[in-house]
Parts: C-alpha cells; structure tokens; sequence
C-alpha cells in the first residue's frame, strides 16, 4: 500500500533521475565534442559515439527495470524504525519527558506530560506549562554552556506541587553538506514530582510536633490518676471506679485524636493527585444522614436532605470514602455544636446556593472565584451545604475555623469528643478534589458550611 510518503519519495527520485539524466547526456555530449576538435575525430563519428551513449543512457535511465526510489524508500523506513522505537521509549517513561526546540517551543512530549498538566503541551511555549522563573533560567543556562542544568521549583495553586527539573542540551555534528542554520539547537527535559516526598517529610514533622503537643495534657492526666489509684486510693473502691472513668475517656480522647491525626496525612499525602471515581453526592448524603440518625437521635434532633434540582443526581469526580467524611464531619458538628434539638440540613444543587439567613458573614472562596478557577460557569459547579439551627461564629473566629486543633470553645469541644480536626480534614479534602469551601454564619440563626465541586466530565 502507497503512502504520502511513498508518493513524496517517488517523486524526489524521479526529478533526481531527469537531472542526473541530463547532466549524464550533457557531459558525454561535451566529450565528444573535445574528442572531435582535439583528436581530429569526424564530426558525423563522434556525434555516432555520442548518439550510442546517449542511447545507453536511456536504456538506464528509463527502460530499464529500476525502482529509483526504492533505496530511499529503505534508508527512510530504517530511520521511521528507529524513530518510533525511541518514541516507545519515551512514552512508556512513568515522568515527563519533554523535547524542546532551542526557542523554548515543546516540540514532543510523552504522554505522562500531558497527565501532569493537564494540556496537550506539544507547540506551547514551556514557560506557559511550567510557569516558574527557575525553568527559564535553566533553559537559558543549558543553551549558553552546552551543559545540562537541574534546579527545583514549586507550581503553585490550591495545592502546591513541588517539582524538579532536569535540562541537557542536545549536542549535534556539524555537516559541510548541510546549511547549519536548518540545524535547531534542541534541549530534552526530564520533570520529577517530589511532591510525595516533600509531604512526608512535612507530615512527619507536622506529627511529632501535633501529637505531642495534644497528646501531653491527657497522658499528664493520666499518669497523675495513676499515681492516685497506687496511692491513697489504692484501698478505695468509689475513687477507683471514678479516676478508671476518667482515664477511660483520656484514653478514648486520644484515640480519636491518633485517629484524626493518621487521617489527616494520609489525606494531605495524596492531595496533590486528583481521584478519577464518579460518585453521586445525593446517594452520599443520604447515606451519611442513615449512619447519623442514631446520633440525632440522641439529641433529640434530626437531619434532612434536600434537593434544589428535585432529586436530579449530582455526579463529581472524586474519592467516594473522602467525601462521605466532608459530608459526615460537617453534619457530625452541625449535630454536637447547635442548640437543644439540633435541626440540621443537608443541601444538595448545582450553581449558587441560596442564602440561608439574612445579615450574614462569610469567610473562604465563593462560587465565582472556583468556577473562574476551574474554567466552569458558576452555575456548572456542584454544592453540598449543610445548614444548622444554632448561636452562629462569631466574625474573629471564622477564618481560622479550619486551623489545625483551632477550637471556638475549647472546653466545649473537648466535653463534645471534639479533636480540632475536622474542618481541617474537610479543608484538604477539598482540595484534593480542586472545590472550594465557604462558610457563612448569622448570630442567633445558624451556620452554613458549602462545599463547591466541579462536575463530571460526561
């Protein structure tokens, strides 16, 4: 089967063959003509000798059975090979692996690049993929000293993504035969996402420092029950049985808090790498208010569901166990934390959510500022908010509610089985998921917590 580029060699081949024809018919013309003036040769002889081998020249030129492009063809095709062998390579690499032309335009790229983009990046400029000063002072340094270059650097956004990047340039022989100046200068590229290994590192830290700072207080409380059950109440059945009661709930405190604690990393170690699930948050909200009855139960209270699109399905992609916890934190706090016989509402709908009360404070992202984000229309974005009937947050306490071990009420939440963790695992679930959250609350009406997700891709 003939392809374009059979055709393109074919055609190459036959206007080598004119040409080479004619400098052959050309050139034994003239020898002839010397050999008639210089060797006193007759005219009609040497135009015979000239007429026998312009007859063989014809005879090779185009009666014979050649395929002039044929070796062409093959040295091409041999090229193809190991050009597409080396395209394999680089597209079975797990990395971006970039090739640059000498103007920073990205000229290939292997699959994982557009993974880690997110964009085709093939004819971008690569300062508009990599949008970090030290990527261009590494382009520009491995051009000028013909020497490879490796730096690190940070692509910001709702969650920072550290990187490192290594450029060599890629060295050629220069040919007399060819005109240098078709000879681009080309770099390859190589990009490594350290982000695991940076959030470990700060997990790690991040741990030590949290857990013995929480952790100190309820083991200084228990070690002193102790001592007072080894010592003069040793003998005393009713201190006994109080100070275990106690110890019992220091022990189940710190507990929630390892647990909380061991959710959290694990959450911010794999923040940077969006899921790829589709869930239905309707089924999800369903699903926690059936887990929380009993708890609203307990209070005397009870949670609903609603839907602004009469039950229409909300499809997001995201980590169904990650968001059945936002749903859960969120409706778990709206229960502990409102008035006697907590009425608590989950809402679920697509665009703006209507405001719940009137004179309210706000604190975190609007549903304008995410979608201009996420390239969506604001009323494309998906929300679930869960309403409460309580007191309301006062206004110095509204941006720091999703603080690590940030508490209202210390006393309270402590009594509540409250960690301080919540709205922080809310937080960074979220952005995993690239939404946004919005808190608003209203003295003496209640609290909103909003929760943004872009859609599905159908």
């Amino acid at each position: 089967m003939e392809t374009g580029l059979d055709k393109e060699i074919a055609k190459v081949a036959e206007q080598v063959r004119r040409t080479d024809f004619m400098w052959a018919a050309g050139l034994s013309g003239g020898a002839c003509g010397i050999l008639a003036t210089l060797a006193n040769v007759p005219v009609f002889q040497a135009s015979l000798v000239w007429i026998v081998i312009l007859f063989g020249l014809i005879v090779r030129y185009y009666t014979a059975n050649v395929n002039w492009s044929v070796p062409v063809q093959r040295a091409v095709q041999n090229q193809l090979v190991v050009f597409q062998r080396l395209r394999a390579v680089m597209n079975a690499l797990p990395e971006p692996v970039i090739m640059l032309k000498g103007d920073g335009i990205i000229e290939m790229a292997n699959p994982a690049t557009a993974e880690f983009v997110g964009t085709e990046p093939e004819g971008k400029h690569m300062t508009t993929i990599f949008r970090a000063p030290a990527v261009s002072l590494a382009m520009e340094d491995a051009l000028k000293s013909a020497q490879p270059q490796m730096v690190d650097f940070v692509i910001s956004g709702s969650v920072d993504r550290h990187c490192r990047i290594y450029v060599t340039p890629l060295a050629h022989e220069a040919q007399d035969d060819i005109d240098n100046e078709l000879i681009e200068d080309r770099m390859l590229v190589f990009v490594s996402d350290l982000s695991t290994e940076r959030r470990l590192e700060q997990m790690r830290s991040d741990f030590i420092a949290n857990a013995s700072h929480e952790l100190r207080t309820p083991l200084a409380s228990m070690l002193g029950f102790i001592e007072t059950l080894r010592g003069h109440a040793r003998e005393d059945p009713e201190a006994q049985e109080k100070f275990l009661g106690i110890m019992q709930s220091q022990a189940e405190r710190m507990l929630r808090l390892v647990t909380d604690l061991m959710s959290l990393s694990s959450i911010e170690l794999n923040e940077h790498m969006p899921p790829e699930a589709q869930v239905d948050l309707l089924t999800i909200a369903e699903e926690v208010r059936a887990a929380l009855l009993p708890v609203a139960n307990s209070y005397d209270g009870r949670i609903e569901v609603k839907s602004i699109d009469d039950g229409e399905k909300q499809i997001v992609e995201g980590d169904r166990d990650e968001l059945v916890q936002v749903i859960q934190n969120l409706t778990d706090n709206a229960l502990k934390y409102s008035r006697e016989k907590p009425e608590v509402t989950i809402l679920i709908g697509r665009g703006t959510p209507p405001t719940f009360a009137n004179d309210v404070l706000r604190t975190g992202e609007t549903a304008q500022q995410i979608s201009a984000r996420a390239g969506l229309s604001p009323d494309e974005l998906i929300f679930v908010q869960v309403r409460d009937c309580g007191g309301g947050i006062r206004r110095q306490d509204l941006p720091r509610l999703t603080e690590r071990f940030y508490r209202v009420d210390v006393e309270e939440s402590k009594a509540r089985g409250g960690t301080g963790l919540g709205l922080a695992i809310v937080k960074h679930i979220i952005n995993r998921h690239k939404g946004g959250l919005q808190i608003e609350s209203a003295a003496g009406e209640g609290s909103a917590f909003t929760c943004f997700f872009r859609p599905a891709n159908p």
